[in-house]
C-alpha cells in the first residue's frame, strides 16, 4: 500500500505502462472532482463556450501545481533556497493571472443573456461582474478601465485566479512535505530498529562466549576429579547450548523456556560445587503466557556463581525469581569472596544496556555492593 502511494504522489517511478495509465487516470478524476463539483452548486446554466473557456483557463493553474510539486519544492524549497522559490512562484502566479485576463476578456468576450428568474430560477451568462461586485463588497469605479477591461471586473478576475493559484500551491506543499515527513520518520524508525537489533545481537554475542567458557571450566573440573556426574553435566550443557543457538535468536522467548534454561544452568553449577556451597534457588508464580528477552537474567546469576563462591569457606548463594501478574522480580544475593569485576565491568554494562534498549521505562534495577554482600534486585514489567 505504501509503494502504491509512493507512485501516486510522485515519490517512486511507477512500474509498467498499466501503472502509469492508472496513476494518470486517478489524477484526472481528482481534478475533475476539484473543479466540477463546485460548479454543480452555481445558479448558472452553462453553454459549450463556457466549458471550453474554463477548460483552457484551468489548465494553467493545474500546470502550476505540478511545476511546484515536482520541480520548485524539491529543487528550491526543500534545499532551503527560499528566495529563489518564492520569486519563481510569484512570477508564475503573475503569468497565470495575465493569461486569465487574456483568455477571459480578449479571446472569449463576456456575453450575458439574461433569462427571467421567475421562469428559470437561474441566470445564464458567461460572466456576471456586476452581481459578483455587489456580493463581494468591492468599490465600484464607474467608467474606469484597466487595459480596456472594466476595473471592477479586472480586479475580481485577478483575485479569483490568484486565490486559486495560492490554494493549489499550498495543497501541493502540504501533500509533498507532509508525506515526505512521514516517509522520513518511518525510514528513521526502521534504521533505528535495525541499529538496535544489531546492538542487541552484539551484546548477546558478548554474553554467550563468557558463559560457555565458565561452564566448560566447570565440566573440566568434574572430569579432572573423575566425577560420575560428568556425563550429566555434559547433557545439561548440550541442553543449554541448544537453547542458546536455536531458541534465543528471536526478540522475545517464552518465559517458561528461559527459566528452564536458568534451571539447567543452576543444576550444572550444583554438580561442580562442594558441599560447603549452599545454593538456594526458588522460582514462584505462573510462568506461562509471558515472554521475555532471551539471555537477560543469566548475567546476574552467572555473576553470583563466578564471584560469590569460596572453595575453602562456607558460602550461600540465594536466587529467587517470582512472577506476579505482569511483573517479574529477580533477587540474587551472594557473599563477596573476591573482587567483583561484574560490578563495574563489561558484564553489568551489557545487561544494563539491554534493559534500557528492550524495556525503556519498564524496569528498576538496584544493586547493593557492601564489603561482605552483593545484592541484585530487578523488577521487570513483562507486558
Amino acid at each position: 500500500m505504501s509503494n502504491a502511494w509512493d507512485s501516486v504522489l510522485g515519490f517512486k517511478r511507477p512500474a509498467g505502462r498499466t501503472a502509469i495509465f492508472l496513476i494518470v487516470l486517478i489524477h484526472i478524476l481528482i481534478w475533475c472532482l476539484f473543479f466540477l463539483l463546485p460548479l454543480l452548486f452555481y445558479p448558472v446554466a452553462f453553454d459549450s463556450r463556457f466549458w471550453f473557456r474554463e477548460l483552457v483557463s484551468k489548465l494553467f493553474p493545474v500546470g502550476l501545481f505540478y511545476l511546484n510539486y515536482y520541480v520548485l519544492l524539491p529543487r528550491f524549497f526543500e534545499r532551503k533556497k527560499f528566495f529563489a522559490y518564492f520569486s519563481l512562484v510569484c512570477l508564475a502566479i503573475l503569468m497565470i493571472v495575465s493569461q486569465e485576463i487574456v483568455i477571459r476578456y480578449k479571446l472569449f468576450q463576456p456575453v450575458a443573456t439574461e433569462i427571467p428568474f421567475e421562469r428559470n430560477r437561474v441566470n445564464s451568462f458567461i460572466y456576471r461582474s456586476d452581481n459578483l461586485l455587489r456580493s463581494s463588497g468591492l468599490p465600484r469605479f464607474h467608467g474606469s478601465t484597466v487595459f480596456g477591461i472594466p476595473r471592477r471586473s479586472f480586479f475580481i478576475s485577478v483575485d479569483r485566479m490568484a486565490s486559486l493559484c495560492i490554494l493549489l500551491l499550498l495543497s501541493g506543499a502540504l501533500i509533498r512535505l507532509g508525506f515526505s515527513f512521514i516517509k522520513n520518520q518511518n525510514e528513521k524508525k526502521l534504521l533505528e530498529n535495525t541499529n538496535l537489533n544489531a546492538e542487541i545481537n552484539f551484546l548477546k554475542s558478548q554474553v554467550n562466549p563468557h558463559f560457555l567458557f565458565n561452564t566448560l571450566n566447570g565440566i573440566y573440573s568434574l572430569a579432572q576429579n573423575h566425577s560420575d556426574l560428568t556425563g550429566t553435566a555434559i547433557l545439561k550443557l548440550s541442553e543449554l547450548m541448544r537453547y542458546v543457538l536455536y531458541e534465543s535468536g528471536t526478540e522475545k522467548v517464552e518465559l517458561a523456556k528461559d527459566i528452564q534454561y536458568l534451571n539447567n544452568y543452576v543444576d550444572l553449577q550444583r554438580l561442580r560445587l562442594s558441599s560447603k556451597v549452599i545454593v538456594q534457588y526458588e522460582v514462584k508464580g505462573n510462568l506461562y503466557g509471558h515472554y521475555i528477552a532471551p539471555l537477560l537474567l543469566i548475567s546476574f546469576i552467572e555473576n553470583a556463581f563466578k564471584h560469590g563462591i569460596s572453595y575453602t569457606n562456607s558460602s550461600v548463594v540465594k536466587i529467587q525469581i517470582e512472577v506476579f501478574e505482569e511483573t517479574l522480580t529477580l533477587v540474587v544475593e551472594n557473599p563477596i569472596v573476591e573482587s567483583d569485576s561484574f560490578a563495574g565491568g563489561v558484564g553489568l554494562k551489557n545487561v544494563k544496556r539491554r534493559l534500557e534498549v528492550l524495556y525503556p521505562g519498564k524496569f528498576s534495577l538496584n544493586i547493593t555492593n557492601t564489603d561482605r554482600l552483593y545484592l541484585v534486585h530487578l523488577k521487570l514489567n513483562l507486558k
